[in-house]
């Protein structure tokens, strides 16, 4: 976490750039953003994260089935605040061996089964490199290129499961 109020543009513009170099990486497929209905909606970090956790299990499972953690599809998170005081996520899911029409019906079948609103939750498959940089655009570097990482959460990190990726932050 961020220990300094003072924050620097060129190392901010040098942590984004890292930060979109790793999303590329992945190369990812889809592109999701989760922003809660009002009544769900929270400014406590944690009790957010439950909430990701309940929806991004529910698509797990309803993907792959009953054994989904033994080869989950793997994401990253990023929460975001906005102008806000509530958190949102934008989602970068890489590696899925489903095609856009079927991840977009699973989380259609997500909104309706939790009762959500249809504009709780929006899937696109990514056409341009702009997205990874779109995801990035809130992380400040103070002036020591300490940023908030604890807003970026992997599939791994989210489910607690062993990661067997190499790619690493």
């Amino acid at each position: 976490m961020t220990t300094s109020l003072i924050f620097n543009k060129n190392n901010t513009f040098d942590v984004q750039q890292s930060l979109i170099s790793w999303f590329s990486s992945f190369n990812p497929q889809y592109f999701i953003s989760i922003q809660f209905p009002k009544h769900l909606r929270n400014n406590n970090l944690d009790t957010t994260n439950k909430k990701l956790l309940k929806i991004m299990r529910a698509f797990e499972i309803d993907l792959l089935g009953r054994h989904w953690n033994r080869k989950h599809i793997p994401f990253i998170a990023v929460a975001e605040k906005g102008k806000s005081t509530h958190w949102h996520y934008h989602i970068l899911i890489y590696d899925c061996p489903f095609n856009f029409f079927q991840v977009q019906l699973i989380f259609h079948n997500i909104v309706d089964k939790y009762n959500l609103t249809k504009e709780t939750i929006d899937v696109r498959p990514i056409i341009t490199s702009g997205v990874n940089s779109y995801t990035s655009k809130e992380f400040k570097a103070d002036i020591k290129n300490h940023f908030d990482s604890d807003r970026i959460i992997t599939s791994e990190i989210l489910f607690n499961l062993s990661s067997k990726s190499k790619k690493r932050i």
